[in-house]
């Protein structure tokens, strides 16, 4: 009887020690994460503080690490420093502003001498020998069909060769070249707005003793012109745009001056963007201009204007 309850004890010592062995093992790694996790969270926590430590002597130039570190900015903040770069710094607006005047008096200055050869074109055109008809003719052709740039090049490297000793020989150039390709199509279209004319309005001014220059004045001119204007209105707003090409005989005309920037700062978007609103707000300020002038030529107007009513 001594002998089982004692054997009986034991059992249950036996059981109680392997419980207990068997929660210490469960135990133990639980404890063993939370004590190395709680020295990882300092030992992470005290490289933080030494990080901010070695960042703030490196603000103040105490430490070896490199200063040249990135600044972050904002979109805005970015475009804020392109636009500088592109107008305030160096004064660069200028090279915009002188592009500009050199566009314009290259544009202004074609459209005076092309005018006038498209007239002389015109004229021969229209007339009775033939030996001033076809070399008109071949003009326009050879014209029409041969791209405005090559034309430029032509002039420039092998007629007007001798013009490099003067200053302004490349805007020269530009505006001979420019004013020889309008005039091969103002031309066509004096000649249409001419030929268009009914034939009884200037026998009627032969009629009533209007010599030839007479009849030309003050019949075929005013109602050519008003025939032609929307028409040269569009030739004019396609040469401005073509001036564009005289950067390839190196003139600073505004879309070179485009480029210098471009090419400076390393910056596209607002010297491009620049050149395109500055393109935009020109054209439609010369359009508006011939719309005015349309509007002051065409007689229905001046009849109204006469009598003091409002043309709507």
């Amino acid at each position: 009887m001594r002998t089982k309850l004692v054997g009986v004890g034991s059992g249950s010592a036996s059981r109680e020690a392997r419980r207990f062995l068997l929660l210490l093992c469960i135990l133990s790694p639980v404890v063993i994460f939370l004590s190395t996790g709680s020295g990882y969270g300092d030992d992470k926590a005290s490289s933080g503080e030494s990080a901010s430590i070695e960042v703030d002597s490196s603000v103040d130039g105490s430490s070896s690490f490199p200063q040249n570190v990135p600044e972050a900015k904002s979109f805005w903040q970015k475009q804020v420093r392109s636009f500088e770069k592109t107008f305030i710094v160096k004064n660069r607006y200028i090279l915009f502003r002188n592009g500009l005047l050199v566009t314009l008096g290259i544009t202004v200055f074609s459209t005076i001498l092309g005018t006038f050869f498209a007239f002389v074109q015109c004229c021969a055109r229209r007339s009775r020998y033939w030996w001033l008809r076809y070399p008109a003719k071949v003009y326009i052709n050879v014209m029409q069909g041969t791209p405005i740039l090559v034309v430029l090049l032509i002039m420039y490297y092998v007629f007007f060769v001798k013009l490099y000793a003067w200053g302004y020989e490349k805007e020269i150039v530009a505006t001979i070249s420019l004013a020889l390709n309008f005039a091969a199509y103002a031309g066509e279209q004096m000649r249409t707005g001419v030929d268009g004319i009914d034939k009884g309005l200037i026998e009627a001014a032969r009629a009533l003793g209007f010599g030839r220059f007479q009849v030309f004045t003050r019949v075929i001119l005013p109602i050519a012109t008003r025939r032609i204007l929307p028409v040269y209105k569009g030739e004019f707003i396609s040469l401005l745009k073509t001036t564009s090409i005289v950067g390839y005989i190196a003139t600073q005309d505004l879309t070179k001056a485009s480029d210098i920037v471009r090419a400076q700062t390393y910056e596209a978007f607002f010297p491009l963007i620049a050149t395109a609103i500055i393109y935009l707000v020109s054209a439609q300020i010369f359009t508006l201009g011939f719309q005015l002038l349309e509007y002051w030529l065409n007689p229905i107007n001046r009849r109204k204007r006469a009598r003091g009513e409002v043309n709507v």
